[in-house]
């Protein structure tokens, strides 16, 4: 799992701990299938791109939000997800 710095602090964990990064992305997808009501598309991406940027995607194009996300994002998804 990999963290950005930032995300890093917030979560109180050392990114270059394997362990630590694990569980932090656990909780990290946990809140985010809450978030979203256990929409994983939005969920993972929202992992992969940044929740701030999924809702902002969403509120712009509604339901066509993920024709809007980076290639990386939708590969992320797609990978996962099947």
């Amino acid at each position: 799992m990999q963290f950005m710095p930032a995300t890093a602090r917030g979560y109180g964990i050392d990114p270059y701990d394997p362990t630590q990064a694990v569980d932090a992305a656990g909780k990290m997808l946990s809140g985010l299938a809450a978030k979203y009501d256990g929409d994983w598309q939005k969920a993972l991406a929202g992992y992969n791109w940044g929740g701030g940027n999924v809702d902002k995607a969403v509120r712009k194009y509604g339901d066509n939000w993920l024709a809007h996300a980076p290639t990386e994002t939708k590969n992320y998804i797609r990978k996962i997800l099947g």
